[in-house]
């Protein structure tokens, strides 16, 4: 009896860290000015703007559009202040489960079980558009169950990019 609470301990253990809450943690180059910033743009390179598939990537844009026109901020491509650009990783984890047990009769039986979990990052950072150079960074982190719907995803982005966007511009 007391290999099965064990058992269901580790478990409960395992399936607790999985499901981990969102982590933000943002960054600044102490030398950039943000004082006189007003205008921003995308950064116009692939690399430097990616999601694992269109809909999260639009979801992204709308949600820092979002924030920072509520900052007060302008979008302007033909001479913004600043360059903003974002990338996603995301990379599945399997998380096997074991339960072993045994009885008064001798036997032991074993049931196992994996659930698929997906680790994402988001870095969120801003250039400035004069020189190409990351003046603020942002990084939102956080694990899905693999079934995660839809909706939770995209209430995670604009949490995430919320959050991120927060702390920017940084107190000088």
């Amino acid at each position: 009896m007391a290999s099965i609470k064990l058992a269901i301990g580790f478990t409960a253990l395992a399936l607790t860290g999985c499901g981990s809450s969102l982590k933000i943690d943002t960054e600044f180059d102490r030398e950039a000015s943000f004082t006189n910033l007003r205008t921003y743009d995308w950064v116009s390179e692939g690399d430097k703007r990616s999601a694992p598939n269109p809909q999260s990537e639009r979801r992204i844009v709308a949600a820092v559009e979002r924030e920072l026109e509520a900052k007060g901020y302008q979008k302007d491509s033909s001479d913004p202040d600043f360059l903003v650009g974002f990338v996603v990783v995301v990379v599945d984890e399997v998380v096997q489960q074991t339960a072993v047990t045994d009885s008064v009769l001798g036997y032991v039986s074993m049931r196992s079980s994996s659930q698929t979990f997906s680790d994402g990052t988001m870095v969120l950072f801003v250039e400035d558009s004069g020189r190409g150079r990351v003046i603020w960074r942002g990084v939102a982190e956080k694990s899905f169950n693999r079934d995660a719907s839809r909706d939770e995803v995209d209430k995670t982005i604009d949490e995430a990019v919320k959050k991120m966007l927060a702390e920017f511009p940084p107190e000088e």
